[in-house]
């Protein structure tokens, strides 16, 4: 035991290092063994609801595995489709969060996308994109009674949120048809929503 002691207390510093050293190597070989994360496309910046997506408008980070949201958009599916909803900064992109071109496709042939002003947002608590709305043309001036012109449309964008303003647009999908219903009451008459059972 002498011996070992004698030779531990000559080579203290050598040995030190030596201890020091494999260290380092068993941590290098821990962070060179773990896996990998996945890359994953965010927003840059906050993103309007509507703004069609470009490519200054995400980029991509790396997260652990298992931690990345389901149906993901890559650069390519995003870059060019419009925001269904407002969008903070870092906010991973997916299919729900994006109106693409063929997006209407499963609304059949003559389903078109519809811009509505909508002028008492309060109706708005509570609506998502894919809920389902009755759209209501209102006589500002009280004298005709009010009217359900798009019934149990579903919602595809969503409005900013706007502090005090007390009007906003909103996305439907409609046929044709009825589009042009809105486009004329819109002329005459305010429009609110009802939420559809």
């Amino acid at each position: 035991m002498d011996l070992i002691h004698r030779f531990v207390f000559e080579h203290r510093r050598m040995l030190a290092a030596a201890f020091t050293g494999l260290a380092v190597l068993t941590a290098l070989g821990a962070v060179r063994q773990a896996p990998d994360g996945l890359p994953v496309l965010v927003a840059a910046h906050d993103l309007t609801s509507g703004q069609v997506i470009r490519g200054g408008d995400v980029h991509t980070i790396v997260v652990p595995p298992g931690a990345q949201a389901s149906r993901a958009l890559d650069r390519e599916a995003a870059v060019g489709s419009r925001v269904a909803g407002p969008m903070r900064k870092g906010e991973t992109l997916t299919d729900y969060r994006v109106l693409r071109g063929d997006s209407l496709a499963p609304y059949g042939a003559h389903a078109v996308l519809t811009s509505v002003r909508i002028d008492e947002t309060e109706g708005l608590t509570g609506v998502q994109v894919g809920s389902r709305v009755d759209i209501v043309a209102v006589d500002p001036n009280g004298e005709a009674s009010a009217l359900v012109v798009a019934r149990g449309v579903e919602v595809v964008i969503l409005p900013n949120a706007s502090g005090d303003s007390r009007s906003t647009t909103l996305g439907i999908v409609t046929t044709e048809k009825v589009a042009l219903a809105l486009a004329s009451a819109a002329l005459e008459s305010h429009f609110s929503v009802i939420t559809s059972s």
